[in-house]
């Protein structure tokens, strides 16, 4: 039996938004694509795990349950909880909540909302506007040269599309789905940094095009280049998310 290597500790001060079960699912996971936990081993029983976090036993239940519904281990009852794959299919304990049909649906409402925003935006935006979608485009450009994902930057960038068509009610109805947005931004970051037939570059490429056509006032290509990232996204997480 390979030997299990103790998680990184979680630092129970730095839990503010997450429960403790996704903080916990996340390090584990974390562990796991990494290659410190192989597939096979069997991780500690739920009492050691407890112990070594320092949390209640209830809190390594739901944590097994968010990576066994990623696919990155197997509970057998009366053996043990086993690792099942290095490549899960939820990147998170926060995407591990939604069913596949969630994900569609949200990609649904972003594709009405926003390609009718981007073509908007493209004829309608102000130079300070113009400016503010850059600003997010470069900031997004940042991120990739300091490896980090980047999903704020990518949310600020669709949100200041939205706010450059100059219809606040247009900007309200992206602003309340703008959590799962956030959060489907970092999952579909993840599984291109993981992928390597995709890139963080490439997805930054896709938000230029996006971004020239409206600095150069063209809904149509704008309308375009914004349906196709969409449908890369959707390519993206639908394809690895496959959760029933």
């Amino acid at each position: 039996m390979n030997a299990y290597k103790k998680p990184e500790v979680v630092h129970l001060a730095r839990i503010e938004k997450k429960k403790l079960y996704e903080e916990i699912a996340d390090v584990i996971s974390d562990n796991i694509r990494k290659g410190q936990l192989k597939e096979g081993e069997r991780l500690p029983s739920i009492q050691s795990l407890a112990a070594e976090y320092g949390v209640g036993q209830a809190s390594i239940r739901e944590a097994m349950n968010a990576l066994r519904v990623m696919g990155l281990v197997d509970i057998r009852h009366g053996e043990g909880t086993f690792i099942k794959s290095n490549q899960p299919k939820a990147f998170t304990a926060e995407m591990a909540v939604f069913k596949r049909q969630d994900i569609v649906e949200l990609l649904e409402v972003r594709k009405i909302i926003e390609v009718g925003a981007v073509r908007i935006a493209a004829v309608k935006r102000t130079p300070e506007q113009l400016k503010t979608i850059e600003s997010a485009l470069e900031s997004m450009r940042l991120a990739i040269e300091e490896n980090e994902l980047g999903e704020k930057s990518d949310l600020d960038f669709h949100m200041a599309i939205a706010e450059a068509a100059n219809n606040n009610l247009l900007k309200k109805l992206l602003s309340d789905v703008s959590d799962v947005m956030k959060t489907a931004m970092k999952e579909t970051r993840k599984i291109w940094l993981y992928n390597k037939a995709k890139t963080i570059e490439k997805l930054y490429h896709e938000h230029l095009e996006i971004y020239e056509a409206i600095a150069d006032k063209n809904p149509d290509a704008a309308i375009s280049h914004m349906t196709a990232h969409l449908d890369e996204v959707e390519d993206v997480l639908v394809s690895h998310l496959s959760i029933d």
